[in-house]
């Protein structure tokens, strides 16, 4: 329970920040319709819907409803990303499906948080300012492939196991590893982990790590 709610208050800190710095009104995606490619939007985005960005730059944060689902594909978020339950979040991978990776990069910066989401794929995205992704439901496998993580990375009560790095993702697809600057820590989850570099600790709390190629992790490790 202690966890739940740091994650949730993590998620309102997130958006009450990035909607104070917001240089506009927001809009919404897609019920205010879809940016279209070159897009700048002067605000926070509200994603209650389907929303598919590419080569946009979001300047207030992102925040991704209940039933939204986000892709994000060659584009930039400038105020971070929070998911709230219900959502789903695809970096550099389709949405609403299996979370096919599109080859693109994308940036966030300001960290992301993500509770209780639906799905959640994160391909070839550099972050800054961590990321946070607590709770997932009986019908979600998060994957986590060729990332660059600045700021610690946490990882909490995945009904099924997560992928972070490792060779392949559950749907077949080439998984490369991650780096994270910082710390990971994973609490209640089982998790195949193969190929990232760590420069910082890996922390295990009720946890299972399958080793499926050889981490480089520069800190201490709890896990295996």
């Amino acid at each position: 329970m202690r966890r739940t709610h740091s994650a949730m208050v993590a998620v309102a800190a997130l958006i009450a920040l990035s909607a104070s710095s917001a240089l506009a009104a927001g809009s919404a995606c897609p019920s205010g319709g879809t940016p279209a490619p070159g897009s700048k939007i002067k605000g926070r985005l509200k994603v209650d819907g389907v929303c598919i960005l590419i080569g946009v730059r979001v300047e207030g944060g992102v925040t991704v409803e209940a039933a939204g689902a986000l892709s994000l594909q060659s584009s930039t978020v400038n105020g971070g990303i929070a998911v709230v339950p219900g959502g789903e979040l695809d970096l550099n991978a389709t949405t609403s499906g299996t979370g096919v990776p599109t080859g693109t990069s994308s940036t966030v910066h300001g960290g992301i948080v993500v509770v209780k989401p639906t799905d959640v794929d994160f391909w070839t995205a550099r972050v800054s300012g961590g990321i946070t992704v607590d709770r997932t439901n009986n019908n979600t496998l998060p994957v986590f492939c060729g990332n660059d993580v600045n700021g610690r990375a946490r990882f909490s009560n995945f009904a099924l196991f997560g992928t972070i790095g490792g060779g392949t993702n559950p749907a077949g697809f080439p998984c490369g590893g991650n780096i994270f600057n910082g710390s990971v820590s994973l609490t209640n989850l089982t998790a195949l982990m193969g190929g990232n570099t760590i420069r910082g600790d890996l922390l295990c709390s009720n946890s299972t790590v399958i080793v499926t190629a050889p981490n480089t992790i520069t800190g201490k490790n709890t896990c295996y």
